[in-house]
C-alpha cells in the first residue's frame, strides 16, 4: 500500500531542505593554519598563485595567534598556490580543490585533499629512501614513477621529477610523462624549467656535442664557449659560483690539472654561473688565483640551462672534436681520466 505524505508534512520537509542547502551555501572554504610559532605573532602571511611570475600576492593574513584561518573561497580549483612569510619556516604549498585544508608549522603540509595527501604520501616514502645511510636507487625509482603515472593532473607531482634528477640516470623516460601532464601542471613556469631541463641532459649527455652559448671574459670581452671547445684540443669544463662550497673544494684540483697538462694541449675553463653579477665572480676568480680562462653567464642562466645542470659544480670534459665525454667529474678522478689521454 502506497504511503500518502501529507501536504504539511512535505512542507516541512522541504523547509528542512532549504535549510540545509542554504547552511551549505554559506560554508567557506578555508585554510587552518596550526603550530604557528609566537614569534609570528604580529607578521603578515601572503597568498600567491605559483603561475604568477610577478609574485603579486593575492591574498594575506596577518598572525595574531598559534592558529589561523585563511578564506580559500576566490580560488581555482586545480590552481596550485602558496602561503609564505618572509624569513620564517611559514611555506605552506598546496594544491585548491574545493575543500577545506589544513596546514601544519611543525611538519610543512597540507592536508584535507587528493592531491595535497597524496603528496604528502609520496614524500614520506621518498624520504624514507633520500634520508637512509645507503640509499635503494631502485626503490626510489619505484616510487617516483608510480607517483608520476598516478598523479598526473597534480601540479604538485613536478617534486617527483625534482628527485628523480637525483634517482635516475637518464631522465629521457620522463619526456612522454611530462608531455601527458594536464593543464593545471603545464600552465606552471616550474613545468617549463623543469622540461627545458630534462632535454638540455639529453641533448648534453656524453656521446653528444656541446651546446654554445655566449658569456663575457674576465677583461669584459664577449665570446662563446665555440671560442675554446671544439678547436683540437680536450678541454676540461667546470661550471661553478663562488658562494658554492663544493665549487671552490674542486678549484685546486682544476688549478693542478691545468698546470699539469697545459703544455700536452689541454684547455681548463671556468663558466661562471648563478651569481648576483660579473663583479662577485671577477672578485671570486682573483681570491681563488684562478689561471684558466673564465666565461661569466650574463644571459639569465642561459647556460645551465641547455645543459641540464641542477647542481654544481658540473664539471665536464669535451673532446677535440666537441663531443661531450664525460659529465659530474670531481676529484682525483679527473686526474685518473686525464693521465690516460696525456700519457
Amino acid at each position: 500500500m502506497k504511503r500518502i505524505i501529507s501536504l504539511s508534512s512535505l512542507l516541512v520537509v522541504l523547509g528542512s531542505l532549504l535549510i540545509l542547502s542554504s547552511c551549505n551555501r554559506g560554508k567557506k572554504n578555508t585554510l587552518q593554519l596550526h603550530g604557528l610559532e609566537g614569534n609570528l605573532s604580529g607578521m603578515t602571511a601572503y597568498l600567491y598563485d605559483e603561475t604568477d611570475t610577478t609574485k603579486t600576492p593575492i591574498d594575506s593574513i596577518v598572525i595574531r595567534d598559534t592558529v589561523a584561518s585563511l578564506s580559500l573561497d576566490k580560488l581555482k580549483k586545480g590552481y596550485l598556490y602558496l602561503l609564505s612569510c618572509e624569513g620564517t619556516p611559514l611555506n605552506a604549498q598546496f594544491v585548491y580543490e574545493g575543500t577545506s585544508l589544513d596546514y601544519n608549522l611543525s611538519d610543512g603540509r597540507v592536508s584535507g585533499s587528493p592531491a595535497n595527501d597524496a603528496s604528502n604520501a609520496f614524500e614520506q616514502d621518498i624520504q624514507v629512501i633520500m634520508q637512509a645511510d645507503s640509499i635503494d636507487q631502485a626503490a626510489g625509482q619505484k616510487i617516483i614513477r608510480k607517483y608520476v603515472a598516478e598523479q598526473k593532473n597534480n601540479p604538485l607531482v613536478l617534486r617527483a621529477i625534482q628527485y628523480a634528477m637525483y634517482l635516475f640516470d637518464d631522465l629521457s623516460e620522463f619526456q612522454k610523462p611530462l608531455e601527458e601532464m594536464g593543464e593545471n601542471v603545464k600552465r606552471l613556469p616550474a613545468y617549463t624549467t623543469l622540461t627545458e631541463m630534462i632535454q638540455g641532459m639529453i641533448n648534453t649527455k656524453p656521446g653528444k656535442s656541446f651546446a654554445d652559448f655566449e658569456g663575457i671574459t674576465t677583461d669584459g670581452e664577449r665570446v662563446k664557449l665555440s671560442d675554446y671547445v671544439g678547436q683540437g684540443q680536450y678541454a676540461l669544463v667546470d661550471f661553478w659560483a663562488s658562494w658554492c662550497g663544493p665549487c671552490r673544494r674542486e678549484i685546486p684540483t682544476l688549478i693542478e690539472m691545468h698546470k699539469k697538462y697545459k703544455d700536452k694541449g689541454l684547455l681548463v675553463l671556468g663558466v661562471g654561473v648563478w651569481e648576483d653579477s660579473h663583479d662577485v665572480h671577477l672578485q671570486a676568480v682573483k681570491e681563488l688565483q684562478i689561471p684558466y680562462p673564465q666565461i661569466y653567464d650574463d644571459q639569465n642562466n642561459h647556460a645551465t640551462s641547455l645543459y641540464g645542470i641542477m647542481g654544481i659544480p658540473q664539471i665536464m670534459l669535451i673532446g677535440p672534436d666537441g663531443v661531450i665525454m664525460q659529465r659530474d667529474l670531481r676529484g682525483e678522478q679527473i686526474d685518473e681520466i686525464l693521465s690516460q689521454i696525456y700519457k
